[in-house]
């Protein structure tokens, strides 16, 4: 619906809800809930491309298996305390 329609939505998959609980924007425990709080944090003009900036940003700097919480440039500036890898839950 987002891409293909313009309609605005924040889908959720495994990766954003890795990266939302990674970097402390939620902590749900499935990815409605998770789905949730990022609308509730961002305006709804944004959602799309967001979703999508995330999802890249993923890829290429907090992958799943690269980055443990202590790695990325966003975890590094966000949590600069954090020495040890964050626990995210499965979706």
């Amino acid at each position: 619906m987002a891409q293909a329609f313009g309609v605005p939505s924040f889908p959720v998959d495994t990766h954003i809800h890795r990266l939302a609980q990674r970097w402390g924007l939620t902590s749900g425990k499935s990815v409605l809930q998770t789905e949730r709080d990022l609308k509730s944090l961002f305006p709804k003009d944004s959602w799309n491309q967001l979703h999508l900036q995330i999802i890249y940003y993923g890829r290429e700097h907090c992958t799943a298996r690269g980055c443990d919480g202590t790695v990325c440039e966003i975890c590094r500036t966000c949590f600069p305390q954090r020495h040890k890898p964050a626990r995210t839950r499965k979706a």
